[in-house]
């Protein structure tokens, strides 16, 4: 099992211009780790010739792209256009996602709640399902896995069931990158799911001072069933906290390598 950090980590390092060279190197220097994961928006573009100045300077850096990640896109949309845009959107990061070498392109389902749709309203899921198909069908043209991650809150995809459910809707391979925070019911459908799992997600909101997430105390089991299991791809860590990422972030790494 391999560990990487998401940029979305230094999401406020970022806002205020953090470059991705400066990312890698903490991520390589400093957390020692062999893998990021880049949030579309924190690409310095999306042009073929800057995704290959990114491709240059992982390899300078000694770093795998664990995963690339949509920031948002959302398939229970109330409307076909604005659903269409986000189509395009995901395709064209499926694209990019090839040129970087990205195993994974993390995507959302959807969050009906957000448009006054109903989690259960079966149009919404077979708008989704619609969406997704399309996705899917493209994605056999690259060798990046388009793969949706489950989400609480406004969410489609909130537990096990649903995860199997939109699964069942979509022909071809549609993966899972498996946020251990984002269940509604937690460590129940996360063991009902280890064995999907293409990419996973260890999410922070708060830091305990041995670098573990309080809210979550089951890090350490899943980590060890995900092993157990003969999981050897990344898990990225994503802290969301409100300590000082400089700090905060080591920790938890420090910790996630521990569970193991």
């Amino acid at each position: 099992m391999k560990f990487a950090c998401s940029s979305y980590s230094y999401h406020d390092e970022f806002e205020d211009e953090m470059s991705l060279e400066e990312f890698f190197e903490i991520c390589s220097s400093e957390l020692e780790i062999s893998g990021v994961e880049l949030l579309d928006g924190h690409l310095p573009g999306d042009d073929k010739e800057t995704i290959a100045e990114v491709s240059d300077l992982l390899s300078e850096y000694d770093l795998e792209i664990a995963c690339l990640s949509v920031f948002y896109n959302d398939f229970a949309k109330g409307t076909p256009e604005e659903r269409r845009e986000d189509v395009e959107v995901v395709k064209t990061w499926l694209d990019h996602g090839d040129q970087l070498g990205a195993p994974v392109l993390r995507a959302f389902t959807g969050f009906p709640g957000l448009h006054d749709r109903e989690h259960d309203d079966p149009q919404v899921w077979t708008d989704v399902a619609t969406c997704l198909q399309e996705c899917v069908d493209y994605g056999e043209t690259v060798e990046t896995t388009l793969a949706v991650e489950n989400h609480n809150h406004d969410g489609l995809i909130r537990t096990a069931d649903d995860i199997f459910h939109i699964r069942s809707l979509v022909n071809g391979d549609l993966g899972l990158v498996l946020d251990l925070a984002n269940y509604i019911d937690g460590k129940q459908s996360i063991d009902r799911t280890l064995h999907l799992a293409d990419h996973v997600h260890a999410a922070y909101d708060d830091l305990d001072e041995d670098g573990s997430e309080p809210n979550y105390p089951y890090y350490d089991e899943s980590l060890t069933a995900l092993s157990e299991r003969g999981y050897d791809d990344f898990v990225t860590l994503e802290y969301e906290g409100e300590d000082d990422d400089f700090e905060a972030v080591p920790q938890a790494i420090e910790y996630l390598r521990g569970c193991l």
